[in-house]
């Protein structure tokens, strides 16, 4: 996935058209790359400026996940091959 993501990437940079498609892009791929990390513990809500946004079903799994936020950073960074994430916000949703 990342090999066609940085191939899209290249592709618009050289393309002024298609300059304002390049953040939401980049955000599919980040927000991807989460939810296969997820294994089904969160979901993936949203992307912007280095926040990634996760629900769950209570805080009490929000205060288990905060606890392994920076596993949780460096793994999605890993599979990005870059630093993306810097933190993550999470969102009780019932």
């Amino acid at each position: 996935m990342l090999k066609t993501m940085d191939h899209i990437n290249k592709y618009f940079r050289q393309n002024p058209r298609y300059t304002k498609l390049q953040k939401p892009l980049e955000a599919a791929g980040i927000c991807d790359a989460a939810r296969e990390l997820s294994k089904g513990r969160f979901e993936v809500t949203s992307y912007n400026e280095g926040v990634l946004c996760l629900a769950v079903p209570s805080s009490a799994e929000a205060a288990n996940l905060q606890a392994e936020s920076s596993q949780i950073i460096e793994s999605i960074n890993k599979k990005l091959g870059k630093e993306m994430v810097k933190r993550i916000r999470y969102k009780i949703q019932s």
